[in-house]
C-alpha cells in the first residue's frame, strides 16, 4: 500500500484505537520500570531522529535537483527563441517530457522509464544550419547551452542515485523493535488515573506517527502526489508563452 497522507491518517487512527484498548485492558507490574522507559526512549529517539534527518535531507536534495532540472529546460527553450525551428523542436521534446510527469504524478517518471528528451534536444541543437549559427553568433547566452545539457544529464543521474538511498531492511528492523519495546514499556507505568492512561495512549500514538513520518519520507510521499506539480505546470506556461 502506498503510504499517502490519507493512508497515514487512517493507520494512525487504527493504531490509536488498538493501543487504547491495550492500555486499558492490559496492566503489568514491574519494578524499576522508569529505567526501561528511559533506555528504550533514548535509543528510539537516537535512531529515529538520525534516520528522519537523513531522509529529510535526501528529500530536500531531490526537490533541489528537480528544480535545477526544470530551470535548465526552461533556459534552453528561452535561449533558442532566436532560432524558431530549434525552439519548436525543443518545445515538443519538453512538452512530451512533462506530460508524462503530470499524467503519472511522478516527478522522476522519465528517470526510471524510457525517455529520449535529452537525446532529442541534443539532436536539435546539433542540427543548426550555418545560417542559423550566424543569427546566434556573438550572443553570450548561447555559450552555456551545452553546459545546460550537461547539467540535465547530471541531474538525471543524481535523481536516480537519491531515489536509491532509502532505508534498508535491517534499519527498519531496528526502528520496529525499538518502537515495540517503547510502546510496551509505556504500559509498565502504574495506572493511577484516567489522565495517566490518556498520556500512555498519546505517547504510544506519537511513536507510531514518528514511524509513519519516516515511512513517508523514505517513500517520498510526505507532501503528497502533487509535489513538484506546480513547477511542471510552470514549464508548460513557459513553452505555451503564457509567462514572460
Amino acid at each position: 500500500m502506498k503510504l499517502t497522507n490519507k493512508n497515514a491518517v487512517i493507520l494512525a487512527v487504527v493504531f490509536f484505537i488498538i493501543y487504547s484498548v491495550f492500555v486499558i485492558k492490559v496492566n503489568y507490574s514491574v519494578e524499576n520500570y522508569s529505567d526501561i522507559i528511559v533506555a528504550t526512549t533514548f535509543f528510539f529517539t537516537l535512531f529515529t531522529g538520525f534516520f528522519i534527518t537523513r531522509q529529510n535531507d535526501r528529500y530536500s536534495n531531490i526537490i533541489d535537483t528537480i528544480a535545477e532540472r526544470d530551470a535548465n529546460f526552461s533556459f534552453l527553450y528561452r535561449v533558442f527563441g532566436m532560432v524558431p525551428r530549434i525552439q519548436s523542436e525543443i518545445r515538443e521534446a519538453i512538452r512530451n517530457h512533462y506530460t508524462k510527469i503530470l499524467e503519472s504524478k511522478d516527478w522522476a517518471y522519465n528517470e526510471f522509464h524510457p525517455s529520449n528528451t535529452i537525446t532529442s534536444i541534443t539532436k536539435s541543437m546539433s542540427s543548426l544550419t550555418a545560417e542559423e549559427k550566424e543569427v546566434i553568433d556573438g550572443h553570450s547566452p548561447f555559450d552555456g547551452i551545452w553546459g545546460a545539457v550537461q547539467i540535465l544529464q547530471g541531474s538525471r543521474k543524481k535523481i536516480i542515485a537519491l531515489y536509491e538511498q532509502g532505508l534498508v531492511g535491517f534499519q527498519w528492523a531496528i526502528i520496529y523493535i525499538l518502537a515495540l519495546l517503547l510502546v510496551v514499556s509505556f504500559n509498565l507505568v502504574p495506572t493511577t488515573s484516567l489522565f495517566v492512561e490518556v498520556l500512555k495512549i498519546l505517547f504510544g500514538t506519537a511513536v507510531f506517527i514518528s514511524i509513519v513520518l519516516l515511512h513517508q519520507l523514505d517513500s517520498l510521499t510526505l507532501f503528497g502526489e502533487h509535489a513538484g506539480e506546480q513547477s511542471a505546470r510552470d514549464i508548460f506556461s513557459i513553452i505555451d508563452e503564457k509567462v514572460n
